[in-house]
């Protein structure tokens, strides 16, 4: 089962002058979206490139190459192609997916509907907040930290790691039917993630604190000596 975030195309408008559509824009070099500033399909092409979202909004915004775009505030849908890649410090969005190859960074006091990989790309998640978390098709989650406030799901060859310590799986638990994972962010912080199926789980890499990989091979250690 192939999971993807809903991709807006288009919108509509209506005002007390009547309808108009939304632009759309081209990035083929380094540029800004700034607050005021609305979209419709914004596209950012070249290996060079750099887009700077200070604001505004944009139903999607695609980026490919090795382009990048940087979202301190604003709205948006993102998808990251082709090795480009999307970091996300702030704003409240409708989702964010990284796709054959590309790569999303999500963090800060981020919001989003959704985030996604899948087709070999890569996100991760270091904070904000976001609703729900899918990936499929070969894709990769990393989550060292933030809320989930709905649910995780995986499927297809996809992979999820996860880094903290304090980690317990209750198939039984929470609000889906994969269970419930518990656990600490290396911060100290808790996190509480309903997974969604019941082949998620399977999926799940949980990957301890350094400090605890150190006093496991400690123990190993020991263990051998005597």
């Amino acid at each position: 089962m192939k999971t993807k975030l809903s991709i807006i195309v288009a919108v509509i408008i209506f005002t007390g002058n009547g309808l108009y559509a939304v632009p759309d824009k081209i990035f083929t070099s380094s540029g800004y979206i700034f607050p005021g500033e609305e979209y419709g399909i914004v596209r950012i092409y070249n290996d060079d490139t750099v887009v700077n979202m200070l604001g505004g909004m944009a139903d999607y915004i695609a980026t490919y190459d090795k382009s990048t775009l940087n979202v301190s505030y604003g709205q948006m849908e993102a998808e990251a192609f082709n090795y480009s890649i999307v970091n996300i410090y702030g704003g409240t969005h409708w989702g964010a997916t990284a796709s054959d190859h590309g790569i999303v960074d999500f963090s800060g006091d981020a919001v989003s509907r959704g985030l996604g990989a899948d087709v070999f790309g890569i996100a991760n998640m270091y904070g904000g907040t976001v609703e729900y978390v899918g990936v499929g098709d070969s894709g990769m989650v990393n989550l060292y930290g933030g809320i989930i406030t709905e649910c995780l799901g995986a499927y297809d060859l996809a992979i999820v790691n996860i880094y903290g310590y304090g980690f317990n799986y209750d198939p039984t638990a929470g609000s889906r039917d994969g269970g419930q994972l518990t656990g600490f962010w290396f911060d100290d912080t808790p996190f509480t993630i309903d997974l969604s199926g019941e082949q998620t789980y399977s999926h799940v890499n949980l990957i301890p604190e350094p400090s605890s990989l150190i006093l496991l091979t400690l123990g190993a250690l020991m263990l051998r000596a005597c």
